[in-house]
């Protein structure tokens, strides 16, 4: 039941399957919607069931944490726009955010939110959450971090939407972040994970750290067979 006087017609929410923050937001949103629609996903390359969505008409479309990549059609089923919360800040576009960022030493990282046009991390920049990142972070603590402050905009975002539907058109000149023209893609952060020639340890220091987590570690090739890195300590 909607007790707000304000709401939303109708939503399409893309989340993440497993994430207790994009359940938390598709809650949020069925409280503050007349009708939602929410389609979640688990791995890349999976493609959308448009069968629940073909010809309909949303308010807004938002991707929290989404692996869907959303073609020009869907994005203007959306009256208002559609908005992605990016886990990265505008300088790391794409895949593998994170991993970029600690190889290449950042010194913060983030979140960005942003309505969505046909290529990837590209749409008009609406809010950029950033944070400073310390020598001992690993790529599980900075993705949790970033994954909750995520969820804050996200909320901050979705609020702002809901008490005026363009309340971002008119703040466009007034933000001064600008994404960056260089797009990560698979095949850089295939490249970043497998060790080639390393000239010094310190390099290859910055490759595990920005590369080995639990599920994914960096690999030697030899002839078209992986050998993956295995940490003893």
């Amino acid at each position: 039941m909607i007790n707000n006087k304000r709401s939303f017609e109708s939503v399409l929410f893309f989340g993440r399957e497993n994430c207790k923050y994009s359940n938390k937001i598709k809650e949020y949103l069925n409280q503050n919607s007349k009708t939602l629609i929410y389609l979640e996903s688990k791995e890349r390359n999976k493609k959308i069931d448009i069968r629940k969505i073909k010809n309909k008409k949303f308010d807004f479309i938002f991707c929290f944490r989404s692996y869907f990549i959303l073609k020009k059609k869907l994005i203007n089923q959306s009256k208002y726009g559609a908005i992605n919360f990016h886990p990265g800040p505008p300088n790391f576009r794409g895949i593998g955010a994170v991993n970029f960022a600690i190889y290449k030493n950042s010194k913060f990282y983030g979140s960005t939110a942003h309505y969505m046009d046909h290529k990837i991390d590209n749409g008009k920049i609406i809010d950029v959450v950033k944070f400073k990142l310390s020598n001992k972070d690993n790529i599980e603590k900075i993705l949790g971090k970033t994954h909750q402050i995520m969820f804050s905009q996200a909320i901050r975002v979705i609020k702002n939407c809901l008490k005026n539907k363009k309340y971002y058109y008119s703040k466009f000149k007034k933000i001064k972040f600008r994404w960056s023209k260089k797009l990560y893609t698979t095949k850089d952060l295939e490249k970043l994970y497998e060790i080639s020639v390393v000239k010094n340890k310190s390099n290859l220091d910055r490759i595990i750290k920005a590369t080995y987590t639990k599920n994914f570690k960096p690999f030697l090739k030899i002839k078209n067979r992986k050998y993956f890195l295995i940490n003893n300590d």
